[in-house]
């Protein structure tokens, strides 16, 4: 395994294609509760039953949710989609966004005797319409209502592929401090100083399998997917000493005076990337698989910012000298990755598992569902 990143984050989300002339569906199910209301913990139960009927009942179905759109959201402009806005152009851009068919709301408000009441329905981001919509307190209800309603909008057959999400995280902080009595100087005495260092390192990759192109079938083993790369460095030196200096004032006799002096350096570095690219993933007869993720090459743009402050003979509180300065561009080289495993003998359809490599930073976590028509 070949990483030149520290952290990876990886998001897949695997659409279906054309088979038997019927494509598959994908539905992102989005929760539009307020803050006030309890946000997204208010619909857990609920949209945990919703996707659990659509794996049941429609398995060419494909489910993803507000995490999986935080997960590919490129900018702050971006971000606002699950913020405000008119509600129909948010779900519209939802929609849009990660190439669902369907994009499902659900939200909840308390309701009589500290039941929670809830509110569904579902649009076709392509035309704006409403296709299914359903209000109650009973969460298994609510979810076999939409599922029927949603009824021949569902795909029923599909080529087998894969569903899921990969997360590949590394985050690393570092710090460490020493004390001496600094520079010998014969114009200071008692002098003390500190001197610290740390270092903050996180960066993650998020990619969506893009939507089979037009003719082209999905397949088990290989999928393209738009990936997305950030990463960001911070490394941080600071000095602080105090002691005594000589002083030598004209028409004075030199005497000591106590004395301070700071400095400061940051650097940072932040590097992004994206492209799109092949991900694989085999399994064999016995159960044993392994998933390749290709990740992109990329930028990193950096600073370097000082600041430095000292006490003198004359003035107690100088102001302090601060500068800024940009970095030269750095490229990052085009990687992959890959993680293995063994599926249950019982369900050859699920890739699941978690492992924290030898580093101590790096933890990875996989769940993927191969998306087959049921009875296949």
């Amino acid at each position: 395994m070949r990483i030149l990143l520290g952290t990876l984050i990886i998001s897949l989300f695997l659409f279906g294609s054309n088979f038997a002339q019927s494509k598959g569906t994908s539905i992102v199910i989005h929760d539009n509760t307020s803050q006030a209301n309890g946000g997204e913990n208010a619909t857990s139960n609920l949209r945990s039953e919703i996707e659990s009927t659509l794996q049941s009942e429609k398995p060419c179905v494909e489910t993803m949710d507000d995490q999986d759109i935080r997960d590919v959201l490129e900018s702050e402009r971006e971000k606002n989609l699950l913020e405000g806005g008119d509600p129909q152009q948010v779900l519209t851009d939802i929609g849009n966004l990660m190439g669902a068919s369907y994009v499902l709301s659900v939200s909840a408000m308390p309701g009589v005797g500290g039941s929670t009441f809830y509110n569904v329905f579902v649009m076709d981001p392509k035309t704006g319409k409403t296709i299914a919509r359903q209000t109650g307190t009973e969460a298994k209800q609510i979810a076999d209502s939409v599922v029927r309603q949603l009824g021949s909008h569902l795909a029923d057959n599909c080529k087998p592929h894969w569903a899921g999400t990969i997360n590949y995280v590394y985050s690393n902080s570092e710090s460490k401090q020493t004390e001496d009595k600094g520079a010998a100087h014969a114009s200071t005495r008692n002098t003390k100083r500190t001197n610290s260092q740390t270092m903050n390192m996180q960066s993650s990759i998020s990619a969506t399998i893009l939507p089979p192109k037009s003719g082209v079938e999905a397949s088990a083993s290989k999928a393209i997917a738009r990936v997305w790369m950030r990463t960001k460095s911070v490394f941080e030196k600071k000095s602080n000493t105090s002691g005594e200096m000589l002083c030598r004032l004209p028409g004075i006799n030199p005497f000591w005076k106590g004395y301070s002096e700071s400095f400061s350096e940051t650097v940072t570095q932040i590097g992004a990337g994206a492209d799109t690219l092949p991900v694989y993933i085999s399994l064999d007869n016995d159960g044993y698989y392994k998933i390749v993720v290709t990740t992109p090459g990329g930028t990193i743009l950096g600073k370097v910012e000082t600041s430095r402050k000292a006490t003198n003979c004359k003035d107690e509180n100088p102001p302090p000298t601060n500068d800024a300065q940009s970095s030269p561009e750095q490229k990052i080289s085009a990687s992959s990755f890959d993680v293995e495993g063994k599926t249950d003998a019982k369900n050859r359809d699920l890739l699941s598992g978690s492992k924290t490599l030898p580093d101590g930073h790096t933890k990875i976590n996989w769940n993927l569902r191969l998306v087959k028509p049921r009875g296949k």
